[in-house]
């Protein structure tokens, strides 16, 4: 088989015995590629890959770019077990300026639009960045509210609760003119481009003239600008040149652990990093590659420049591909020497620092596995826990709720959130069997692994429920366990706080220790899948609300509901809309706004 492989660019497949594709990798010669797993000594990671292999598939092209992406899209289809997955395909958050207004925002989007803002990131931590914003804002005052005219959604010429307490110039109510606000505009975006240090300069010197001219209260206004400069500042690391937009790969590997880190570098100054842990050893070349194809999701935030630490195979096809996707020249490169060498051997020290705290973390996330396994009498440590809950009003929908615990943190990447369609309102027992069957077969369990362990929120009745629909669609290696309100009376003969633990097969429930870490882990799985169900269940209930004060408004159909319900957020919102502000809505007219007035005020 092996010498009937071609020397051609391509994707190979490994295929275990039930067919299931294992691994996916790309290769310049297809033959040479696929026969090193078979004729040299391989160990650890790669020795139980080639043992579990039973077939394999190869996919030609006619580029190695083309190999890259196609390789890309057989990851993101299968997600091979033994490809590296770093678990983590959302968009990361970006400053966005909207400077095409009249008077721009600052505010944190996940989401990159032509529309003539400037971003500026991306952040890997949004609560860092959110603190950063608010600094920002304390530097330079600009507008808070929402929509592309000052005020938002409030009542036009009434400045809003920021402005009284001073965290808003006022352009809504003629406060501030377009002029002096634009000054912090031109003051702010030098800042976001690296040349903090120029501003706050600027910034100094100014309140010196303002104090020699006794002008004390101006001066002290921007001396608090100031302190808030330079608390963003100091958070900031000058590491290159001030033109240096750049990229820089790092990584660290134990036997069992793995860190990849990723410095942003802008206009010289490390303006975050992104770190990456994997479970189980794998080759440097193998980690960086798997970053690049699945980290660059915006164009945007793809730099000129990318530094890494070793030396990639596929280097000419992905700056090929990375370059066509920004829309300009990306160059990549193996520093050897300098301040590149210098830059990548501070992201590895990173990874390394990284790797150190993963390691910790790793070794409680096993101790809390372990003891969750014998306490609940698994057949193995879990690594991925998910929590089934059920949220429902008296005759209204109900909502089935299943969030993920894996390797000792949330991933609320994986919560998912499903409408009932099929059993009733307040059937609980149908709802956990439609839950299961749509989250464990079909599109859905491809995209995510089937998790060590389910826990239901219920008693012995929702187990005896779930346990009877995993066998009847033959899923395979989810063990179930149920927790709920204890229901016997303590000793004073009133009911016990205590939560019981139930097990397939077992009569009576188990009781933990209630300050265990397993029975505390069980309990906060279980409050999570509650609270994601109910926001879920309150925001659907809020949006039926207003469709329902929507209905049967003369000349209010399905486009202009639309409309107003993305227009407005809340239906007191519509009510102290002016009736120039309804008129003025698109596809909306004077009529339909008086009509929409009148009949809310009479509702109401």
């Amino acid at each position: 088989m092996l010498a009937q492989l071609p020397a051609s660019p391509g994707v190979y497949l490994f295929r275990d015995e039930s067919e299931g594709v294992i691994y996916a990798g790309k290769a310049k010669n297809l033959k040479k590629r696929v026969r090193q797993y078979f004729q040299r000594k391989v160990e650890g990671r790669t020795a139980m890959l080639v043992s579990a292999i039973h077939s394999v598939e190869t996919i030609l092209t006619d580029t190695e770019k083309e190999a890259l992406l196609l390789e890309r899209t057989m990851i993101r289809r299968f997600r091979p077990r033994f490809n590296v997955d770093f678990k983590d395909d959302k968009s990361y958050p970006y400053f966005r300026l909207t400077v095409q207004e009249d008077f721009p925002r600052l505010e944190i989007t996940r989401k990159l639009k032509k529309d003539g803002s400037l971003y500026f990131g991306p952040f890997t931590d949004v609560g860092s960045a959110r603190k950063t914003l608010d600094y920002l804002h304390r530097a330079f005052p600009l507008r808070r509210c929402s929509g592309k005219e000052p005020g938002g959604r409030g009542p036009k010429g009434r400045p809003c609760l920021d402005y009284q307490i001073g965290k808003c110039p006022g352009p809504c109510c003629g406060h501030i003119s377009h002029e002096v606000y634009k000054e912090s505009i031109h003051k702010l975006v030098p800042f976001l481009r690296g040349k903090g240090a120029k501003v706050l300069s600027e910034f100094e010197s100014r309140m010196k003239i303002l104090s020699a001219e006794l002008r004390f209260e101006e001066a002290a206004l921007l001396r608090d600008r100031i302190a808030a400069i330079k608390t963003v500042l100091e958070e900031q690391k000058a590491v290159g040149d001030p033109n240096d937009d750049i990229d820089v790969i790092g990584y660290a590997a134990s036997k069992d652990l793995s860190v990849l880190e990723c410095l942003y570098i802008r206009s010289g100054l490390i303006m975050g990093r992104c770190e990456k842990v994997l479970t189980g050893k794998f080759r440097a070349q193998e980690a960086v590659e798997a970053f690049l194809s699945s980290h660059y999701r915006q164009k945007e935030s793809v730099p000129p420049s990318i530094f890494y630490p070793v030396e990639l195979e596929f280097r000419p096809a992905y700056e090929e591909y990375l370059s066509e996707y920004a829309g300009r020249a990306v160059k990549m490169r193996q520093p050897t020497r300098g301040k590149g060498l210098r830059l990548v051997n501070l992201a590895n020290e990173n990874a390394h620092a990284g790797l150190r705290a993963a390691r910790v973390r790793y070794r409680d996330y096993r101790a809390l596995s372990d003891e969750i396994a014998k306490a609940l009498k698994l057949s193995k440590p879990p690594e991925t826990i998910e929590c089934l809950d059920i949220s429902h009003t008296s005759g209204r929908q109900s909502y089935g709720s299943v969030v993920t615990w894996r390797a000792g943190s949330l991933d609320r990447e994986a919560y998912r959130l499903f409408s009932i369609k099929e059993a009733e309102p307040g059937d609980d027992y149908g709802a956990i069997a439609e839950v299961i069957k749509r989250r464990y077969t079909g599109t859905l369990a491809a995209q995510l692994p089937v998790p060590d362990l389910l826990l239901l929120d219920g008693g012995k009745g929702q187990l005896s429920r779930a346990v009877e629909i995993v066998k009847s669609l033959g899923i395979e290696g989810l063990e179930l366990a149920s927790i709920s309100k204890a229901r016997s009376a303590g000793k004073s003969g009133q009911a016990s706080n205590r939560d019981d633990i139930y097990l397939p097969g077992r009569a009576n429930p188990k009781k933990l220790p209630v300050y265990s870490k397993a029975f505390q882990t069980l309990q906060q799985l279980r409050d999570e899948a509650h609270r994601f169900a109910l926001t879920g269940h309150r925001r659907k209930r809020g949006k039926d609300d207003l469709l329902s004060l929507l209905d049967g408004i003369k000349g209010i159909g399905p486009a202009r509901r639309r409309v107003l319900m993305t227009h407005f957020r809340s239906m007191n919102e519509i009510r102290n809309a002016s009736m120039n502000e309804l008129a003025a809505l698109n596809g909306f007219n004077k009529a339909v706004a008086i009509n929409v007035k009148n009949a809310l005020n009479n509702d109401h």
